[in-house]
């Protein structure tokens, strides 16, 4: 085998020493902005390269150079160089290798767009010029007295936002408005920029080339991106780090700033600027960037912080090694030998990323669902869950297959078929039988007081707790508008009789005459119906009871005919009612025994018996209580007027219990029945949930 030549643009440099404190070095391939780390023995393979030679040749000059190495090791190494291109190919030679390597890198047109619409970058333009012209004229911003100044008006923006707390929480509420998510994104495009500043004028004082700076698309979601690749030639350690740091921190600036500003200036619309910067910044820099997760900001400190190359995939790698281990126990070496707190370290981090990538690829899906038309919504959910969340998981159950010739049974398998069967039973057997079904308990009798009318208190005969009979005065109203209309209507009675009447001796018109009468008909009608409201003014109790639910009521105060004046309870046994699902309905068994459970954390529980359930759903929910709008457990469509004011988003079914043993408790009283019913599997549910909502969302 004969050495190939090395190209004679590639650059070496002296790296960092590697974790296990050996020395690096770096090789760059300028032509596609690329650095190899290589370790000594690579180093000194370079340094004494001979192109052209015979292999054995050239280990025999490099041994008797001190450098021990088998011709494995040199093959392995030119491998390397020629994957990574690093190498120049002679006329003619190795072109099967290259046209493997180039059909290895075409894709199908299928796998071309999802690979596009998934991730792509666009460069917009290079800075590096411009940032070595501009960089004297911020370099101050960088300064120990800047950022004490910073510090400082950020503490005081703090304690006004804490001294202006609800304002600005109402501020907040505004970005949830066309104007307020407009103006909010044109922020976060103004402070994205600054932020890929501060990485860019970090990098260039510290020597640093800044290729590109562009705009990169992942799931069409756009985010700037800054070309910091040159930072792999600084051998600081802190250096590298800043420069991973200074798009966090510049934003973590501006933000302190902005806070103070918006906490000194008047209400206008320098303040809501200063609100949008400060808001942004704080979301996009805490929540966005300092995730470690993703490779953003967050992962590039954190990996330069535990200073270990490649974190990832190094951490994916021993993260699977782990899970095999501790599933079958094959007793295969880790992937690369570390120190174990360092393992664990690498380990725990993949995990975690794992859970936080399954919920993140998760909400990227649906939200691509929902906000792309459905047929193209649909096949954009399909990939995003196949291609993130399903192709990972098949690859790995794949390498577990070809491993099964390895596998035996040992402590580790046995412990993981036990733990498959049980989860196998809990998820298939129909085990789960009880019922938590929202519910209120209602007393034998209760009456809610309201206006008839829109109207004054004139006189309030009872308070709270009195104890009142049917027929006793609860409370006198007055209302100055139905007086008005009953004198008017009155006053065009008068006028219609005297039309009327006119007609009659005249007897010349009997149309007109039968329109003035059908006219004083309804006018007669009218004014009855408003007497008889006027009668209600009068309110009186309509059964014997308790005075309770006594608003605080006053004379000369306004109430509506829809505002609870009081309620009269009778006690008794009463009973409780209970709101079933609809996939529910199934599993209700009459004549079982429940137990209901008051959310006040006052009373005791009750013990009931379930009785029958209503087969049509529930149009309009009677107990606000159970309503979402007030903390309820039951989703309502909440309109404005109508009938169906408390309508429940889903459909539940009225389930009626009767108590054991007599009680006397409040009416209205919220809380959860808790009854037996028939039993069923959790996959099977799960299963009819998933084939319920595919067919919810098959309608175009």
């Amino acid at each position: 085998m004969i050495i190939p030549y090395l190209r004679q643009d590639l650059e070496i440099l002296r790296g960092n020493s590697r974790e296990d404190g050996s020395p690096a070095w770096l090789l760059y391939d300028a032509i596609r902005n690329k650095y190899f780390t290589i370790g000594l023995t690579a180093f000194k393979l370079i340094k004494n390269w001979h192109g052209g030679e015979d292999i054995d040749n050239f280990q025999k000059k490099i041994s008797s150079e001190g450098l021990e190495t088998s011709s494995d090791e040199i093959k392995n190494f030119i491998g390397f160089l020629q994957q990574n291109n690093l190498i120049v190919q002679p006329a003619g030679q190795n072109v099967p290798f290259l046209m493997q390597q180039k059909n290895s890198m075409k894709k199908n047109w299928l796998m071309f767009v999802i690979h596009s619409y998934l991730f792509f970058k666009i460069p917009l333009f290079k800075p590096d010029e411009w940032l070595g012209r501009t960089l004297k004229k911020v370099i101050f911003l960088g300064s120990k007295n800047f950022r004490k100044v910073v510090y400082i008006l950020g503490a005081f923006g703090l304690i006004f936002v804490i001294q202006q707390f609800e304002v600005f929480v109402k501020t907040f509420m505004y970005f949830f408005s066309f104007k307020g998510l407009l103006l909010y994104f044109l922020t976060l495009v103004f402070v994205k920029c600054l932020h890929e500043l501060g990485h860019s004028y970090v990098a260039k004082y510290y020597g640093c080339r800044v290729s590109a700076i562009g705009i990169a698309f992942l799931v069409f979601f756009p985010f700037l991106y800054t070309d910091t690749t040159d930072a792999w030639r600084l051998r600081n350690h802190k250096e590298r780090l800043l420069i991973n740091f200074a798009g966090i921190l510049t934003e973590l600036h501006l933000a302190l700033v902005a806070t103070f500003v918006w906490g000194i200036l008047p209400e206008g619309g320098l303040k809501s600027v200063a609100f949008f910067i400060a808001t942004t910044s704080w979301i996009s820099s805490l929540l966005i960037n300092v995730s470690p997760f993703m490779r953003f900001d967050g992962y590039y400190v954190f990996s330069d912080w535990l200073k270990a190359e490649n974190l990832q995939p190094r951490s994916f790698a021993l993260a699977k090694w782990k899970m095999r281990e501790i599933l079958f126990g094959l007793n295969h070496p880790a992937p690369e030998e570390i120190n174990p707190s360092r393992r664990w370290t690498f380990i725990f981090y993949a995990w975690a990323t794992w859970i936080y990538r399954f919920f993140l690829f998760i909400g990227i899906a649906l939200l691509v669902y929902y906000f792309a038309f459905k047929v193209l919504g649909i096949i954009l959910f399909i990939i995003e869950i196949y291609w993130f969340i399903m192709l990972p998981i098949i690859k790995e159950i794949k390498n577990w297959w070809g491993l099964r010739s390895q596998m035996k049974l040992n402590p580790q398998t046995f412990r993981s078929l036990v733990i498959l069967f049980i989860l196998a039973l809990l998820v298939f057997l129909p085990w789960k039988s009880s019922l938590k079904i929202p519910a209120v308990y209602v007393s034998e009798k209760y009456s809610e007081i309201y206006s008839p009318y829109p109207a004054k208190i004139k006189s309030i005969f009872v308070n709270k707790d009195d104890r009142v009979v049917v027929g006793q005065k609860l409370i006198e109203l007055y209302s100055p508008d139905l007086d008005k209309n009953i004198n008017s209507i009155r006053t065009k009675i008068k006028l219609a009789k005297t039309k009327i009447n006119r007609m009659s001796d005249e007897a010349n018109n009997m149309e007109q005459y039968l329109t003035y009468q059908q006219n004083l008909i309804a006018l007669q009608s009218e004014l009855t119906g408003l007497l008889k409201t006027k009668n209600k003014l009068l309110i009186k109790s309509p059964i014997n009871g308790k005075i309770e639910d006594f608003s605080n009521l006053s004379n000369e105060m306004w109430v509506g005919n829809t505002d609870q004046l009081l309620a009269i309870v009778h006690y008794g046994n009463g009973g409780v009612k209970g709101f079933i699902k609809e996939e529910q309905i199934d599993r209700f068994k009459e004549n079982m025994t429940a137990v209901f459970i008051p959310n006040d954390g006052e009373h005791e529980k009750i013990y009931l018996v379930s009785k029958k359930l209503d087969l049509s759903a529930t149009s309009n929910l009677p107990y606000l209580s159970l309503a979402s709008i007030h903390n309820g457990p039951i989703a309502i469509r909440n309109f404005t007027a109508g009938e169906y004011q408390y309508r429940p988003q889903t459909a539940h079914y009225v389930a009626d219990f009767d108590l054991l043993n007599e009680t006397q408790i409040k009416f209205q009283l919220p809380g959860y029945v808790h009854v037996e019913g028939a039993r069923y599997s959790p996959f099977i549910k799960f299963f009819k949930n998933i084939f319920a909502v595919l067919v919810r969302e098959s309608g175009f």
